[in-house]
């Protein structure tokens, strides 16, 4: 048994074309979306450009403008006819006029210019409350401006499960998928070399005096232990060598990592015992099918499972690659262990039920003659 096992290693290594499919591919798919997505998360914000115009005393709106300098805005401060032109040349995005009832104009309808607006109603509405204060109970006025003050501290940027969202996650976690599904590339060769009419391998090999259920077992055995070091070396390129911070429990990532392996082994090893498909077609099956789900799973279109949560959500409860992608997700970004198991049980179903169809469609094989 063992040196069955140590010669299938062997043999599995050498075939150049599920290596590729298994190990590089993912790997060169992987350092595209780095240096295509990987510096989406790393602009740095830039303070927005504002003129002030100060066309009467204003010290309440004069001091929020001097708060904001700096840390949100750019100011400077112009005269009516100078701000004007600064405006139609760019060099600013808004102009704040500084009167009795403060005032904001700009010229375009942007994020920025609809942050300066934003601020504009902040202002109002805190200047609203604080003369309805002033008018109904002017002893509180000092703790209303201390509250206003000190809003900051209400505040903090946070996340689900403490980590910042990065939506560039999407996509990697989506290739991690796809490199557990290439898997079945890996399991077409193995069941094609286990059957006396696709190969002339697999035709010595049902003539051998061995177990066929050893054989079986020997071939699956090295197909999912092969296909899981290839995607834990996925895993840790991504992590270590382009510096894709998951920040995550590896033991819960491995564990994703090996029912995705069963997944994607299983699903390919099915595939090539279904005896009335031509190698063509399997080798068709095996490509289109991990791109499908992928696909489903946001490998291509971000928003993709969004949508589909939002017009047929069973089939995120189902997509294989999904299970994977949104188990990195509960584990890593959100900590939500609850839904997690649920999607790690989804995913054993899924993977043992293909595992146990695969074994016994490998071992059910037999032939009149070779």
């Amino acid at each position: 048994m063992a040196n069955l096992f140590k010669y299938r290693f062997i043999q599995t290594l050498r075939e150049k074309g599920n290596m590729f499919w298994g190990l590089a591919f993912p790997i060169i798919l992987g350092t595209f979306f780095y240096f295509a997505f990987g510096s989406l998360g790393t602009e740095t914000w830039n303070n927005i450009p504002v003129a002030v115009v100060e066309a009467s005393s204003n010290e309440a709106f004069s001091q929020y403008m001097d708060a904001l300098d700096g840390d949100l805005l750019d100011i400077t401060c112009m005269s009516e006819q100078e701000a004007e032109n600064a405006l139609q040349e760019g060099t600013v995005i808004g102009i704040f006029y500084e009167e009795t009832e403060p005032s904001l104009t700009v010229a375009a309808n942007g994020m920025e210019e609809t942050m300066l607006s934003s601020l504009m109603d902040s202002y109002a509405k805190n200047a609203s409350m604080i003369a309805d204060i002033l008018q109904t109970h002017p002893e509180n006025l000092q703790t209303a401006l201390s509250e206003l003050s000190d809003y900051s501290s209400f505040t903090e940027n946070s996340s689900l499960g403490g980590r910042t969202y990065d939506n560039v996650l999407d996509y990697f976690f989506a290739l991690i998928a796809m490199g557990c599904f290439y898997g079945s590339f890996l399991g077409i060769s193995l069941a094609n070399e286990n059957m006396a009419n696709m190969s002339p391998l697999g035709a010595r090999r049902s003539s051998a005096p061995v177990s066929k259920l050893k054989l079986v077992a020997v071939d699956m055995g090295t197909g999912f232990l092969i296909h899981f070091i290839n995607v834990v070396l996925l895993l840790c390129y991504l992590n270590f060598v382009l510096k894709i911070d998951f920040s995550g429990n590896w033991g819960g990532m491995l564990l994703i990592c090996l029912l995705g392996t069963l997944t994607g082994v299983s699903f390919g090893i099915a595939v090539g015992c279904a005896g009335r498909l031509k190698a063509g077609m399997k080798t068709f099956l095996a490509v289109v099918c991990p791109l499908i789900t992928c696909f489903l799973a946001g490998l291509m279109f971000g928003n993709i499972k969004q949508l589909i949560e939002q017009t047929c959500p069973v089939i995120n409860r189902i997509n294989p690659a999904t299970l994977i992608s949104d188990a990195f997700y509960y584990l890593i970004v959100y900590n939500d262990f609850g839904k997690l198991a649920v999607n790690l049980i989804t995913l054993a179903v899924i993977s043992l039920g293909l595992a146990s169809l695969a074994f016994f469609s490998m071992r059910r094989e037999r032939y009149d003659s070779i």
